[in-house]
């Protein structure tokens, strides 16, 4: 037999070993996903094809010399001797002796009884986990229980747990997509494929994404599996921007709150035409080109007059108090005219609004009105940004911390507080917050003195490429605040006045039950009742839980504004308060005045001055009292056992509900507090927080872009009149939707609190 012939034998018996490999390998895969082999079972089977591919290969090529050999067998090589095709048959049988007594030990030594109790509890902290919105880890334990669950319907429902599919689009198309972890920071971006690209397991909770496409931009962005999935990422030529000048994605709030910022929601909502935003905060470096170039000097572009209580100053006396600490013109925080070695990258500190503003004229940019900072803050995302950036300790590097915006933005919450445009009197608006204040700074918007220049006052720019309403943005505006901490309640004697226009006549109810709707869940009444006001019915909905003995315990329910929007009872969301049914309690759930069916052009749960607002809250409290009387007439309600669940909205308006309504006996209050803007003070809740006297437990978010918690949450529960030891306030660190971010944890609380003051169900 030629050479040629035995290598063409060789390679042929080799491409037989190799397509019986394929096989074997696909085999292991089926198995391992029906009987739940080992994880490492595929990658032993397939070191060990490797190492016989050789043997193969070699062994096939010296048999088919041997057969032309005229040698006999005893003369010929060690090798040759070795490798024949008996002798491969034994190392083959060999070779799957070992694979099966590894798996076969396997099986029999490490799973069994005690390998299905360990996937069954990690099956369960997968369930704790997204009960606390811990996607990360959650999704890291399915990944690995993937190979150990022969179940495919279980598999799929735990996947559905923490992944979600998405589908990445970028205009235009081809754009290389990845995806790392929002935190930690040092997550490794993951290649997911080219836009559009559908990913089937896309984690849920917050991810950072990029774009990259040669000849364009790369972009980042930052939010959850839903946001990310909502429209296509535009991708710009290299050079369409400034360099460190990135596209804001997003509005300024909506119709119904303005802006999405305590004291700011009375604002009129303005469309915001595209516009960039700086990457990082102003730098030492970045200023001190404006210093460096006789920006004190020129008054070219100190464009706004000085004005200090009531008096406009000359440019030469105002810009004679910007000076450093050696009296050289420059920040506060300078000294000799200059940044301190080392603090190149640190944001500037230490500037009035008048210098920043200068420096934004001289940079051919401007300062970002409330609107357009807020656009680009998205105060929502507070609960993932505010963590992973900089409070305490002393100002960083820019882009050091990793708390990026939605649109991959540094900074805006932490390090140095940003000036806006806007002015408030003598003052304006600088926001974020600094290194040196509390967290809640991010989402509480704050003035200083236009001349203050505090080591945290820093500056960042924004660039409008559509003006549209950029005037009205930067305009002055009123900032609402109240400061809880000095105001007072009014006396007895003032708030029985305001009692008085809370009673209402002592009428026949007339309840008509209009429907019944059951499910598995619950059975609901639907029924009407006559309102202590205007000659009208309201329905009201008792949810009734099954397999519950009565009398039941029963809890009114105070919904979140949505219900505001809502035109129809059909559209509520009972996430609020089906884990009360399903611990056996009944739920009453009015239709209050100005919801569902009974709209009257509310505008949202913003209080005002307005007598319409004031006529509002009173009939909310009519609306709720006269559900009690109804209850009362109910034999399968204990009236002993009555609670009030109040949600955002309705723990803002708590105070009220639960000082005019003594049939109430303990309240829990999920993300309430006080609001900023003044109203009529016999509709404030502020004055009848002391005349609660139920036992209340308060649950808040550290992060809430709704109430602050030091200025609005914790004022509230500070108030309260109830025996201090019988209140508790509970901080979750999340935003203003705890029920979505931790709601085993909020849901615990509620129930556990209930449970001690109401007593138990079952």
């Amino acid at each position: 037999m030629t050479d040629q012939r035995r290598r063409r034998s060789a390679w042929q018996i080799l491409g037989l070993y190799v397509a019986g490999s394929w096989i074997c390998l696909q085999v292991v895969d089926v198995l391992g996903q029906n009987i739940a082999l080992p994880e490492w079972t595929f990658l032993l089977t397939l070191v060990l094809l490797l190492i016989g591919l050789p043997i193969t290969a070699a062994t096939a090529y010296l048999q088919a010399r041997a057969q032309d050999d005229e040698k006999p067998r005893a003369a010929r090589g060690v090798t040759d001797r070795l490798l024949t095709w008996p002798n491969l048959l034994r190392a083959g049988v060999a070779a799957m002796a070992v694979w099966g007594l590894a798996v076969t030990g396997w099986l029999v030594m490490g799973r069994g009884q005690l390998d299905e109790g360990r996937v069954l509890a990690e099956i369960e902290e997968v369930e704790r986990l997204v009960g606390t919105s811990n996607f990360v880890d959650a999704y890291a334990i399915v990944t690995r229980l993937e190979g150990q669950i022969r179940d495919e319907g279980l598999r799929d429902q735990l996947w559905g747990l923490v992944a979600g599919e998405v589908v990445l689009e970028t205009e235009p198309a081809g754009a290389v997509a990845y995806r790392r972890d929002y935190a930690p920071a040092a997550s490794e971006w993951e290649e997911l494929g080219t836009t559009p690209v559908t990913v089937r397991r896309f984690p849920l909770g917050q991810s950072r994404v990029r774009f990259e496409l040669e000849g364009y931009a790369t972009r980042e962005l930052a939010g959850n599996a839903g946001e990310l999935h909502d429209a296509a990422v535009v991708l710009r030529p290299e050079g369409t921007y400034p360099d460190g000048m990135i596209p804001v994605t997003g509005a300024a709030g909506n119709d119904s709150y303005g802006l999405f910022v305590p004291g700011l929601e009375q604002l009129p909502t303005l469309e915001l035409g595209e516009f960039l935003m700086a990457e990082a905060e102003v730098t030492n470096r970045e200023f001190a080109t404006f210093v460096n170039s006789g920006g004190y000097r020129d008054s070219t572009c100190w464009e706004h007059p000085f004005v200090e209580d009531g008096v406009t100053l000359s440019f030469e006396d105002a810009v004679a108090r910007f000076t450093d600490a050696t009296g050289r013109p420059g920040p506060a925080t300078w000294d000799a005219g200059t940044f301190r070695e080392g603090e190149g990258e640190f944001p500037v500190g230490g500037v009035s609004w008048y210098e920043a503003a200068a420096y934004s004229c001289f940079k051919g940019v401007s300062l970002p009105t409330v609107y357009h900072w807020y656009s680009a803050a998205n105060p929502g995302s507070s609960h993932f940004v505010v963590p992973l950036s900089n409070y305490g300790g002393g100002p960083a590097r820019v882009k050091q911390y990793q708390g990026v915006s939605r649109d991959g933005i540094y900074d805006l919450a932490g390090n140095v507080r940003e000036w806006a445009a806007n002015a408030t009197g003598e003052s304006h608006l600088i926001l974020g917050g600094g290194w040196a204040d509390l967290q809640y700074s991010f989402n509480d918007a704050i003035t200083a003195p236009s001349f203050d220049r505090s080591p945290l006052n820093g500056i960042r720019v924004a660039q409008y490429v559509d003006t549209t309403n950029v005037a009205a943005a930067a305009g002055p505006l009123e900032l609402a605040f109240r400061d809880y901490l000095t105001e007072q309640p009014v006396s007895d004697e003032v708030f029985g006045v305001f009692r008085q226009a809370y009673a209402y006549d002592d009428t026949p109810l007339n309840p008509h039950t209009v429907g019944v709707d059951t499910t598995d869940a619950w059975v609901v009444e639907h029924v009407e009742v006559d309102a202590a006001y205007g000659g009208e019915r309201f329905t009201i909905h008792l949810f009734l839980p099954p397999g519950t003995e009565n009398p039941l315990q029963t809890i009114i329910y105070f919904p979140g504004s949505g219900d505001i929007y809502r035109r129809s009872f059909s559209e509520m969301q009972h996430g609020g308060f089906d884990y009360l049914l399903r611990s056996g309690r009944a739920v009453a759930y009015p239709t209050y005045r100005g919801t569902f069916e009974r709209g009257t052009g509310l505008r949202s749960d913003i209080q005002d001055e307005s007598n319409n607002w004031r006529d509002h809250v009173v009939s909310w409290s009519q609306d709720l009292r006269r559900t009690v009387d109804y209850l009362a007439t109910r034999d399968d309600v204990d009236m002993d056992r009555l609670g009030y669940l109040g949600i955002s909205w309705g723990g803002a308006v708590a105070p009220v509900m639960l000082a005019t309504e003594d049939r109430i006996k303990a309240a829990v209050i999920i993300v309430g507090g006080l609001l900023m803007q003044q109203t009529q003070p016999m509709a404030d809740p502020f004055h009848f927080l002391p005349r609660v006297w139920q036992p209340t437990v308060m649950i808040n978010a550290r992060y809430d872009s709704f109430y602050p918690l030091e200025t609005s949450g914790r004022p509230f529960f500070d108030n309260l009149g109830s025996v201090a030891d019988q209140n508790r306030f509970v901080v979750i660190d999340a935003n203003h939707g705890v029920l979505a971010y931790a709601r085993n944890q909020v849901v615990g609380e509620a129930l556990g609190w209930l449970d001690e003051h109401l007593g138990p169900v079952r």
